[in-house]
């Protein structure tokens, strides 16, 4: 279950908060610093970031700075010794996951980039909101623990997924054609209702995780995760115009709550579930 602790700094303008996913062994720090400065250190894991404002010197290096500036995403492998500090007068706010090695490597190996591929900063100004949620979700403790593994799965979508530019060697039609794609697409039909792990349909589909993303997402446009999200979120608005409630069409459909339903209902429908709720003669979708 996520837990969480908020660790306040002794200025106001100075923050850090700790969230951590007992599932997945994430571990998220969302902190804005101005004048602290880190010793030098390593972790066991990944430490995957995006600066959000400011900018910070990530000080892998004891011979040259390396700086990350707002918008940039950039990652530290396992065991490299670094430190850290912010940058001009202004401070720096900042995500930092922690991300276990074999993770890491298995959410980039299903999109098809490698694991080093943010050693030097990378712009992705888009990906700014996505760590922010994430973080934020980090925060709000064990009743959101049921949404951590799709908040993973699309916040590696946004950052990895963006990096691929590899075109698949088959044509669409021949990959839409395997009939282990079809019946993965099929399950997750049958069961939209409730969320689908990624190992689950993976068996079902006799391929491996990675390789089940890559070819369903060439197939069908969307990968798994998001391909499952739209389907539930299509079942919420089905409820919803049959007269249940927002919270309860959350329940119904595998979300945390009624923000979580909220925030990825908006974003693909463009209104709320309330104003669907309140609507729901409307059948405008």
């Amino acid at each position: 279950m996520p837990r969480s602790t908020d660790n306040a700094r002794t200025t106001a303008k100075e923050h850090a908060r700790y969230g951590y996913a007992d599932g997945t062994g994430i571990e998220v720090l969302h902190a804005r610093f101005e004048r602290h400065r880190f010793t030098p250190h390593a972790h066991d894991t990944w430490a995957i970031g995006a600066v959000l404002r400011g900018a910070k010197d990530s000080m892998t290096s004891a011979r040259q700075p390396s700086i990350v500036q707002a918008g940039e995403v950039y990652a530290i492998a396992p065991h490299v010794a670094h430190a850290g500090m912010s940058i001009g007068d202004h401070g720096c706010e900042y995500v930092m996951l922690y991300v276990p090695d074999d993770e890491w490597r298995l959410q980039c190996d299903i999109h098809g980039v490698s694991p080093n591929a943010f050693s030097q900063p990378v712009t992705m100004r888009r990906a700014m909101a996505p760590f922010a949620q994430f973080a934020a979700l980090s925060m709000q403790g064990s009743q959101h623990s049921s949404a951590w593994p799709d908040e993973w799965a699309l916040l590696c979508e946004a950052v990895l997924g963006s990096m691929n530019d590899r075109n698949t060697s088959a044509p669409f039609s021949s990959i839409a054609a395997d009939k282990r794609l079809r019946d993965a697409r099929a399950y997750l039909q049958a069961f939209s209702s409730r969320n689908v792990s990624l190992d689950e349909l993976a068996r079902e589909a006799s391929l491996s995780a990675s390789e089940l993303c890559r070819r369903f997402t060439a197939a069908f446009g969307l990968s798994p995760h998001r391909y499952q999200l739209v389907l539930r979120l299509k079942t919420a608005k089905h409820l919803l115009l049959e007269g249940m409630t927002p919270s309860a069409a959350a329940a119904a459909t595998g979300f945390a709550d009624q923000s979580h339903l909220g925030r990825h209902f908006k974003a693909v429908f463009g209104v709320t579930p309330g104003a669907v709720a309140r609507r729901n003669s409307a059948r405008t979708f």
